[in-house]
């Protein structure tokens, strides 16, 4: 479903004001001087290249004077929900963690993290961690005019890579939780709802103006009630949010594919693993 292009607009417009708060920190030297605060010797640092941008995060690199390079990651205004941003920083923070502990995948160490309140530059929450140098692979098996896969990119290379995906894949698959819900949280002892804040939830509420989370505090007797929560977020959007549809008939489109996809949910779980 469509997004609400008016708060599309608003959202563009409080980032453009929060990203010059964040250059004037850069230039004024406040970024670097908060940075250090973190270095266990108090280093000075400097700031290397420019942003660094994806999607939901806007990322600033870092070295200090004994060549340590860290990066800050701090949520964008305009992709992410001022009031969920301080549970995503966390999480992300869990999730680094346990990826660690758990799994042979590289990830950067977490050198600090905090929320919204705990950053004197008002910037919100933050996110600082080693920066792990790489090249993509898209500069090495793209062509550079088309993007597309070059044609002397060698089998047992692409072989190589797509092994080492599954194998990262397959690692994160074997870990296992007790419930359905979000993640524990030993790293920052911080207390979390049950029910998990995910991309989707996230991109109806922050998007479609449409909370569709419910009460986080209940959890799931079964895979099956899962589903059907995840469902039931859809239908809630279709309903309150008028124009994430293009008119009388692809709402009617829509709400016909929600209940053959509502019809089906049985047939998509085993029931040997369909409870707790």
């Amino acid at each position: 479903m469509y997004p609400h292009a008016g708060l599309l607009y608003l959202h563009k417009a409080e980032e453009s004001v929060w990203v010059d708060r964040v250059n004037e920190a850069r230039l004024n030297g406040r970024l670097c001087s908060w940075m250090s605060t973190f270095h266990p010797c108090k280093l000075p640092c400097r700031i290397e290249g420019g942003f660094l941008n994806g999607s939901y995060n806007l990322c600033q690199k870092f070295i200090f004077e004994d060549n340590t390079a860290w990066v800050l990651r701090l949520p964008r205004v305009s992709s992410v929900s001022s009031e969920y941003a301080d549970e995503k920083i966390m999480m992300e923070a869990e999730a680094l963690s346990l990826i660690h502990k758990r799994t042979s995948i590289p990830v950067p160490d977490v050198r600090a993290w905090g929320y919204s309140k705990h950053n004197p530059l008002e910037l919100g929450p933050f996110l600082i961690m080693d920066f792990i140098d790489g090249i993509s692979l898209d500069k090495v098996f793209a062509d550079n005019q088309s993007g597309i896969l070059r044609e002397d990119i060698r089998d047992d290379d692409l072989k190589r890579v797509y092994r080492q995906m599954a194998g990262f894949m397959l690692e994160l698959f074997h870990i296992d939780f007790d419930i359905l819900g979000s993640l524990p949280t030993p790293q920052t002892g911080s207390d979390v709802p049950i029910r998990p804040l995910t991309w989707k939830a996230h991109s109806i509420l922050h998007e479609g103006g449409v909370n569709v989370l419910g009460d986080r505090n209940k959890g799931f007797t079964s895979v099956t009630e899962y589903f059907q929560y995840i469902l039931s977020q859809d239908c809630q959007q279709l309903k309150d949010q008028p124009n994430s549809v293009l008119g009388q008939y692809s709402a009617c489109e829509a709400h016909a594919s929600l209940d053959i996809l509502k019809s089906l949910i049985p047939d998509l779980v085993e029931p040997n693993y369909n409870h707790e």
